[in-house]
């Protein structure tokens, strides 16, 4: 019978004892960068993107309903993510202007200069992802700013999918900046 009692308690222990979930880990989908063109007169400087306070964590947010964010407990960003954003855009960019060299770093106070406010990186509970935020470009005299804001539902459930969702949006991003500045006037 102490037997069976040890046996129970220790069932009991074990049950009470469970771990949450472990954390996961996320990054956005590698971009292939390009190497930058030498030759090229015009030069691209992007600034590091700048996010929201609310996306300054590493954890990855959800939103629950229209006023309702929550930062997930054990989904969390590998790396911050304005660091990523800022990364993966640049490697967007050279990749789709090859005729400038696209980089981080002033090399002349003539440089265009790229700097990107994103208000909106996460999922909501209707299954969507939100991207939304600013792009302004200073190139000489010429300011040129443009808004970007996509929904894009998700192909299938999980944080794994959130994330390539959330990369491919971010793609669609880069292509609208990218247009911006090859429809711009210093271009």
């Amino acid at each position: 019978m102490r037997y069976l009692g040890c046996v129970c308690l220790s069932l009991a222990l074990a049950g009470c004892g469970s771990s949450p979930s472990e954390l996961q880990y996320y990054r956005l989908p590698a971009v292939a960068a390009k190497a930058p063109a030498t030759a090229s007169m015009k030069v691209l400087v992007i600034e590091p993107v700048m996010v929201a306070s609310y996306l300054n964590t590493n954890a990855l947010v959800y939103q629950n309903n229209e006023v309702n964010l929550q930062l997930t407990r054990t989904h969390h960003w590998a790396e911050a993510l304005d660091q990523q954003l800022t990364r993966n855009l640049q490697a967007h960019l050279s990749a789709a202007l090859t005729d400038w060299r696209v980089t981080q770093q002033v090399s002349s106070p003539g440089d265009s200069r790229l700097t990107v406010q994103v208000t909106q990186f996460h999922t909501t509970a209707q299954g969507q992802v939100l991207i939304s935020g600013q792009a302004h470009l200073l190139s000489g005299a010429v300011v040129k700013q443009q808004p970007f804001e996509l929904q894009l539902p998700l192909a299938d459930d999980g944080y794994d999918a959130v994330v390539k969702t959330l990369g491919q949006g971010w793609s669609q991003v880069a292509i609208q900046i990218a247009a911006m500045i090859t429809e711009s006037p210093a271009s």
